[in-house]
């Protein structure tokens, strides 16, 4: 599972070393075991491998490319979520769908059922599409 480090240490990905650094401080007295009043171990722990990849230049360019590409998928996925049509079409498919369902059972109560390559040859749509409505 991807960690976006940029989020967790509240900083910018164009945030330079020294930024990272006093960030990192300030996280790091703030969750560290020692402080009884805001220890958060886990949270500790996180920053720590945060900052471990953030400060080594080499390794912050190879987590760069991974978060260059996860955030590109969220763009996309951001993309695909505010395009309408996506919607009307999902919504298009169920009420086709429902319909089928409906007609079926009205047909033969005591078998109602309908088997998947059915459905999808009926409707004109794939399986992967089907499975999400299913």
């Amino acid at each position: 599972m991807f960690i976006d480090y940029y989020e967790f240490l509240e900083v910018s990905p164009n945030a330079n070393s020294e930024t990272i650094e006093r960030v990192f401080r300030i996280f790091a007295m703030r969750y560290h075991p020692d402080n009884q009043q805001t220890v958060n171990e886990a949270r500790f722990s996180k920053i720590v491998e945060a900052h471990n990849v953030l400060k080594d230049p080499v390794k912050r360019a190879q987590y760069d490319i991974l978060y260059r590409e996860h955030a590109g998928l969220r763009l996309q996925l951001a993309d695909e979520a505010s395009d309408v049509r996506g919607a009307d079409k999902d919504a298009v498919v169920q009420a086709k769908l429902l319909g089928l369902l409906c007609v079926k059972r009205r047909q033969d109560v005591s078998n109602p059922g309908i088997g998947d390559v059915e459905i999808e040859r009926l409707l004109g749509c794939r399986r992967e599409h089907l499975e999400f409505h299913l």
